[in-house]
C-alpha cells in the first residue's frame, strides 16, 4: 500500500509518518512538501495526508484538480481551519482531522483509512474476478459458544461491550456474543461503522433516526455520548455520500 503525505510543514509531515510507522510497517510512504508533487503524472498513492492551507496551491484546489484524473486515492485533509472541511464532501474525501492533533487521534484515523483502503481493493479485485475469498472488511471470523462463525459486517446493526463481551446485534435480530475488543472490530469493519459511546459501535446503512442524545436503529436506541454528536452527523453525511457514488 502506498501513502503519501503533502504538507508544507516538515515537522507535520514526520508526525504523520511516524503514526503510519506505528500502525503498519508494510506501508510505503512517499513525502511532498507542495501540491505540485502530488499533480505529476507520475504521481500514484492509495491514501493521501493532504494539508489545506499550503502557499500557491492550497489543498483544496489541488484535491478538486487531482480528482479530475484519479478518483482511486483516498483523501484526508490535513487543516487548522475547522470550517475548511465541509466543502471537502465536493471531492470525495474520506476523513479530515484537525491541527493541533493528539497522535492517539490521528492513528485512529489512519486506522479507519487503511480499511478503507482495503476495502476499495476488495472491490476492484471482486469486480476483476481476481477476489478469492470474503474480504476483512466484509466479513469477520469469531468465536462464539466455541464455535467459529463468518459473520457479514453489512448484517451487523450494531455492537456492543458488556463484561468484557462483545454482542454483535444482527439484522435478523439474532445476537452473537464473544470475547474481544471493540476497539478491534471497529478498526476492522471499516467508516460505514461509527463509535457513538464508549461501548457501542454502530452501522451507518441502520440509521433511521437521531439526535444529539440517542440514534434510532430500526427500533433500538443507542445513547450517544457527549462530545460525540457533530461527528455523529459528519459520519452520517460522508457515508451517504460515498453511497450516492457506488
Amino acid at each position: 500500500m502506498k501513502l503519501a503525505i503533502c504538507d508544507d510543514d516538515k515537522k507535520i509531515r514526520e508526525i504523520i509518518a511516524e503514526s503510519v510507522s506505528d500502525v503498519s510497517e508494510e506501508i510505503d510512504i512517499a513525502f511532498y512538501s507542495d501540491a505540485k508533487g502530488i499533480l505529476a503524472e507520475d504521481f500514484n498513492a492509495d491514501i493521501l495526508f493532504l494539508d489545506i492551507q499550503m502557499p500557491e496551491i492550497d489543498g483544496m484546489t489541488a484535491a478538486k484538480l487531482l480528482r479530475k484524473k484519479n478518483r482511486e486515492t483516498i483523501i484526508v485533509f490535513v487543516t487548522a481551519v475547522e470550517e475548511e472541511v465541509f466543502n471537502a464532501f465536493d471531492v470525495g474525501a474520506f476523513q479530515y482531522i484537525v491541527k493541533p492533533f493528539s497522535k492517539e487521534k490521528l492513528r485512529e484515523i489512519i486506522k479507519k483509512t487503511i480499511a478503507e483502503a482495503e476495502r476499495k481493493d476488495y472491490i476492484k479485485r471482486v469486480l476483476s474476478g481476481k477476489s478469492e475469498e470474503d474480504d476483512k472488511d466484509y466479513s469477520i471470523v469469531v468465536k462464539s459458544g466455541g464455535i467459529k462463525r463468518r459473520v457479514k459486517a453489512c448484517d451487523i446493526v450494531y455492537a456492543e461491550i458488556f463484561d468484557r463481551q462483545i454482542i454483535l446485534h444482527m439484522s435478523e435480530l439474532e445476537k452473537i456474543e464473544y470475547y474481544g475488543r471493540i476497539s478491534e472490530l471497529e478498526r476492522i469493519v471499516g467508516n460505514n461503522f461509527f463509535r457513538v459511546h464508549r461501548a457501542y459501535l454502530i452501522n451507518l446503512k441502520y440509521v433511521k433516526s437521531y439526535d444529539s442524545k440517542f440514534v434510532n436503529l430500526i427500533g433500538e436506541e443507542i445513547p450517544v455520548a457527549r462530545g460525540k454528536y457533530q461527528e455523529l452527523v459528519k459520519a452520517i453525511l460522508s457515508y451517504h455520500t460515498r453511497i450516492e457514488k457506488l
